[in-house]
């Protein structure tokens, strides 16, 4: 019986504040770049459109330096239905306790009708919420017009969270305004999804932007070569969020310092 799980936290009505970035530092589509406090506890909203709502929680850390203290301990995406504004899939990750380490994965997990791997997410302390069901390993889950992958890493094949390329606006215009013999871009991109063959085609397309490619290479081959990616312990996470308007990396560190 899958555990119950809320729903992501209630958003407000749309609003007009697309290119957000970082945990939580915030960049926008010009480079500007300014850190986002807010109020331990609490859910803020950070794009709201007619196809999806991003929110995100933040907490604050006792002994950290003073305005570095706060970080991103909860992510919620409503997909909606773009027309009548029905929520059709609803994502969450969540930390699970802010203050203890190595607390480990329950008995039970819901792995979206397959096997469970074996890869406790975040040494057990990070828990991700597909559409009610709850998950703390390992996943590769798809469905039509998105994807969910989450696994354990190492430091060398984790997101360099330094140095973001903004999307220049006239390749933004080009997405939006784009066909292809009469189909929508959204459509292109579903089918696009729909093309990977396993987990790795997309892990692989992220090493030009690791901390260290040459060893994250080496890390993922061995992986593919024995198929146990998503069979990994540890405590550092990455889950990827693809659907056909939006993607999203997200990386989980654990520190006891």
């Amino acid at each position: 019986v899958p555990d119950p799980a809320p729903v992501p936290a209630p958003v407000p009505g749309p609003g007009s504040t697309p290119g957000v970035n970082g945990d939580p530092i915030i960049m926008g589509l010009s480079g500007q770049v300014f850190k986002f406090i807010g109020r331990s506890g609490s859910w803020y909203s950070a794009i709201s459109a007619n196809s999806f709502q991003w929110n995100f929680k933040v907490g604050r850390f006792e002994g950290c330096p003073d305005k570095s203290d706060t970080f991103t301990t909860g992510f919620g995406l409503n997909l909606l239905d773009p027309f009548s504004g029905e929520v059709k899939h609803t994502i969450e990750v969540n930390v699970i306790d802010e203050h203890h380490t190595k607390i480990g994965c329950g008995a039970l997990n819901w792995i979206v009708g397959r096997k469970n791997y074996g890869g406790c997410l975040g040494g057990g302390n990070l828990d991700i919420v597909l559409d009610g069901h709850k998950i703390t390993e390992s996943v590769d889950h798809e469905w039509e017009g998105g994807r969910v992958i989450a696994y354990n890493t190492i430091s060398a094949c984790s997101r360099r969270w330094f140095d973001f390329d903004l999307t220049p606006p006239e390749e933004l215009a080009n997405v939006k305004n784009s066909n292809v013999r009469g189909r929508s871009s959204r459509d292109k991109i579903r089918r696009s999804l729909s093309e990977y063959q396993n987990v790795y085609d997309i892990v692989k397309g992220l090493k030009k932007t690791t901390l260290d490619e040459a060893v994250c290479e080496q890390w993922l081959s061995e992986r593919q070569q024995k198929n146990d990616l998503l069979k990994q312990s540890g405590f550092w996470s990455t889950i990827i969020i693809k659907t056909a308007d939006v993607s999203f990396h997200i990386e989980y560190k654990q520190e006891q310092e």
